[in-house]
């Protein structure tokens, strides 16, 4: 088994692997699924077709955003940490009930703090433990991809990986910011890539039918699109480069990632 460049390597996983619009490829005949987000807006730009599909096909599923988010505007003073914490909650219960589910039953926030997600530690325990509460049974576990380019992505796989033990259960990486070693988006800055085991592993969901529901749900994170906070220009905005590629037709889930 030979090591490839992130960038191959992902390429080869849009073009290789198995592909299919029905979520009982990745979910078992009967599973659920449990989504992990780093920050409000993950679940919707990375995985909000499988959401939207699960929710269509009447499975249980449960997403867990990791981060309070409060970190994407710093420099703003009309919308301080705590204030844009509670508004990036609310559009994370508009985005998830755009995709077909019931926010107050479906969507749960841990609260750990933006760009300081633990990977060890009592915190980090604590999370495990809320987790470990929340899971539905016979759930399959999805988490941004460790390799990601952001440390609370990478910290939310290392929690993933904590309760896949836990559990037992089979867990898949859906890539968001990592998609750019593979597709470059202007004005995002990448280290070296890594290289990882060939050939990939995992399935290409067929999420065509549901872009519209997944448009409507990223358009309800007004505050990471700029319409929201005016007072930091330097604030966060999602890049239009990588909004293109998370509304694509298929997304990606990738298996036992290095």
């Amino acid at each position: 088994m030979g090591l490839i460049p992130a960038g191959d390597w992902l390429r080869a996983a849009e073009r290789d692997l198995p592909r299919g619009a029905d979520p009982a490829a990745l979910l078992g005949p009967d599973g659920a699924a449990l989504v992990l987000a780093p920050h409000p807006d993950d679940e919707s730009v990375g995985c909000g077709g499988l959401l939207a599909a699960c929710a269509a096909a009447g499975r249980r599923v449960t997403v867990v955003v990791v981060s309070d988010g409060a970190g994407s505007h710093p420099g703003s003073r009309t919308w301080p940490p705590v204030r844009l914490a509670e508004l990036r909650q609310a559009e994370t219960r508009d985005a998830v009930a755009a995709l077909g589910l019931d926010a107050a039953r479906d969507l749960h926030f841990l609260g750990l703090p933006d760009r300081s997600v633990p990977r060890e530690g009592a915190a980090f325990d604590a999370a495990l433990a809320r987790l470990l509460d929340l899971a539905p049974p016979s759930c399959t576990i999805f988490a941004a991809w460790q390799h990601d380019p952001h440390a609370d992505h990478a910290a939310s796989f290392v929690l993933a990986a904590a309760l896949r033990q836990r559990l037992a259960a089979r867990l898949f990486a859906y890539p968001v910011w990592g998609l750019a070693h593979a597709h470059p988006v202007p004005g995002f800055p990448l280290a070296p890539p890594p290289e990882l085991p060939a050939p990939p592993r995992g399935h290409r969901l067929d999420v065509s039918a549901w872009l519209p529901a997944k448009r409507r749900a990223i358009a309800a994170h007004r505050s990471q699109l700029g319409q929201v906070v005016q007072d930091d220009p330097a604030g966060f905005v999602l890049p239009q480069a990588l909004l293109d590629l998370a509304c694509r037709a298929e997304e990606l889930f990738l298996e036992d990632p290095a």
